[in-house]
C-alpha cells in the first residue's frame, strides 16, 4: 500500500479505534507509540545489474512494555502524528508504506499493509511481511543466469 492510500484510508475513518494486527493474528495492544515516520530514499542495483530507485515511508511502532497503561488508539491521533511530521518534511505520496514493530515476543520487522477490515467502531490494519525476491527473475525479460 502506498503512503496516500493509508492516509486517505485513516482519514475516510474518521474517529475510529485503530488496531494493528500482526501475522500471527496478535493484535498490538498496550502503552503503544508511533515513535517516528522515516522517509527512505533507495537507490540499489540488483543481483543482474539492474538500477532501481524508489521510494519508503516506514510508521514505528513501540509499545512501552513497562507500562500498564493501554493507550487508546484513534484513526484521529494516528492522524495527528502524521500529520506533524508531514509539516516538517513533506510525504512522498507513491511511497511505499511500511509498518516496523517489534517486541520481546515478536523480533523487530518491517511490515507491509496486506489489508484492511472497516468496522463500525474499528479500523484494523492486517499486516505481512513480504519475502525478499530476486528482482530480475520477476521480469519477463529476465534470461537464465541473468542474477545470481
Amino acid at each position: 500500500m502506498n503512503t496516500s492510500t493509508f492516509i486517505n484510508t485513516l482519514v475516510n475513518n474518521s474517529g475510529k479505534e485503530l488496531q494493528f494486527s500482526l501475522p500471527d493474528n496478535t493484535i498490538i495492544s498496550g502503552d503503544l507509540h508511533i515513535t517516528e515516520i522515516q522517509h527512505h530514499s533507495v537507490d540499489s542495483v540488483d543481483c543482474g545489474g539492474n538500477q532501481h530507485s524508489y521510494n519508503e515511508t516506514v510508521i514505528q511502532l513501540w509499545v512501552n512494555e513497562n507500562s500498564y497503561k493501554t493507550a487508546e488508539w484513534t484513526t484521529n491521533k494516528a492522524l495527528k502524528i502524521i500529520d506533524l511530521v508531514g509539516q516538517k518534511k513533506s510525504y512522498q505520496n507513491e511511497a511505499e508504506l511500511f509498518i516496523e514493530f517489534g517486541d520481546s515476543d515478536h523480533p523487530t520487522s518491517r511490515y507491509s499493509i496486506q489489508n484492511f477490515a472497516v468496522q463500525q467502531e474499528r479500523l484494523v490494519i492486517d499486516l505481512m511481511v513480504k519475502p525478499t525476491v530476486c528482482k530480475p527473475s520477476l521480469t519477463r525479460t529476465a534470461k537464465a543466469g541473468a542474477c545470481c
